[in-house]
């Protein structure tokens, strides 16, 4: 398994992305997709949209990050800074193009 798959899975947040992609993914492709089959782009274009729905107004995640009762806001700090450590270490370039999701990877 590759060193960003497998950092990638250590990731709660992340572990539910592939869940859900991975799932949809085979029923459109007619096999098994797995992290694996994700190109290091696309793990990483998946990482930073994930970080970004903890401060997307209205998200669960960003609910979760400002819960007052404190039980969700402890997962959601915990899952940033996972994320936030595995861009620091996986991104390749600072202001590179996504082609894949057209977009700034900052």
């Amino acid at each position: 398994m590759r060193a960003i798959v497998k950092a990638a899975i250590k990731i709660p947040e992340m572990v539910f992305a592939f869940e859900t992609i991975c799932e949809d993914d085979s029923k459109s492709q007619g096999r098994e997709v797995t992290p694996e089959d994700y190109t290091d782009e696309e793990i990483v274009s998946e990482a930073e949209y994930r970080l970004s729905t903890y401060f997307e107004a209205g998200h669960i995640n960003d609910d979760m990050r400002i819960d007052d009762e404190g039980v969700g806001q402890k997962v959601a700090i915990k899952d940033i800074k996972m994320l936030i450590a595995f861009l620091k270490k996986y991104k390749t370039a600072e202001g590179q193009w996504s082609n894949l999701t057209n977009h700034l990877i900052k």
